[in-house]
C-alpha cells in the first residue's frame, strides 16, 4: 500500500513559505531590512510572513524571489524528503493574485529540476479577468495549455488568444498577460527557468 505521508504536501502554506524565508535569507545572510529594501516589501511584511502569518500575493512573492535570487517556487516547496508525492486536487500551495478580487490563482504542483528549473502550476481565471504579470528575470520562460475556456496570454504587447488545447510559450523576462473571456479558464502553467 502506498505511503500516505505524501499527501499532507503542502498542508500550511503559511508554515512552508515561513521556514522557506527564513532559510534563503539567512544562507545568504540578508537581514530582514536588506531583503525587504532589496524586494521593495514593508519590513513588517516581510516580519509577518517569516513568522508564518499573512497571505501573500503572487506579485509579493515573486518579489521576493527576485529580492532573493530564487526561482518562485523556492519560496513554496515543502522541503520535506519523499520518495513519491501525490498531490490532491485540493492539495499544493495557492497563491492568488493582487487585481482587483485577486482571482487569478495558480497552485503549485511539482519543480522538474533538469539543467534549469520548471515550475509546475495548476492554472484557474475566472471569466472576464485581467492580471498583469511583472517580469520575471532574464531567460525565464513561461508555457499554458488550455485544458477549459479561452485565454489572453503572453507578452502584454503581443498576446495570444488560447482555447481548449492549445498551447504557447512565450519570454517570462518582459510584463506579460493573462485574461479570460466570457468563461472560466482552466489549464496548466509551466515556468522555466535558465539553467545557473
Amino acid at each position: 500500500m502506498a505511503d500516505e505521508a505524501p499527501e499532507q504536501a503542502f498542508a500550511d502554506v503559511g508554515d512552508v513559505i515561513a521556514a522557506n524565508l527564513r532559510r534563503l535569507r539567512t544562507a545568504r545572510r540578508m537581514s530582514l531590512a536588506t531583503l525587504a529594501s532589496r524586494a521593495d516589501v514593508a519590513k513588517a511584511t516581510l516580519t509577518n510572513l517569516e513568522q508564518g502569518r499573512g497571505n501573500p500575493t503572487i506579485e509579493t512573492l515573486w518579489s521576493l524571489a527576485l529580492g532573493l535570487g530564487v526561482a518562485f517556487s523556492d519560496l513554496l516547496e515543502d522541503r520535506r524528503e519523499r520518495t513519491t508525492v501525490v498531490v490532491r486536487a485540493q492539495q499544493g500551495a495557492r497563491v492568488r493574485g493582487s487585481t482587483p478580487g485577486r482571482q487569478l490563482d495558480l497552485r503549485l504542483v511539482d519543480r522538474i529540476e533538469r539543467g534549469g528549473l520548471v515550475e509546475v502550476f495548476d492554472l484557474f481565471l475566472p471569466a472576464r479577468t485581467e492580471h498583469l504579470g511583472s517580469p520575471h528575470g532574464t531567460g525565464v520562460v513561461e508555457r499554458v495549455l488550455v485544458h477549459a475556456g479561452t485565454i489572453t496570454v503572453g507578452p502584454a504587447g503581443d498576446p495570444i488568444t488560447l482555447g481548449p488545447g492549445d498551447y504557447a510559450r512565450y519570454s517570462g523576462d518582459g510584463p506579460h498577460l493573462y485574461r479570460s473571456a466570457a468563461e472560466d479558464c482552466h489549464g496548466v502553467l509551466l515556468v522555466g527557468y535558465p539553467p545557473a
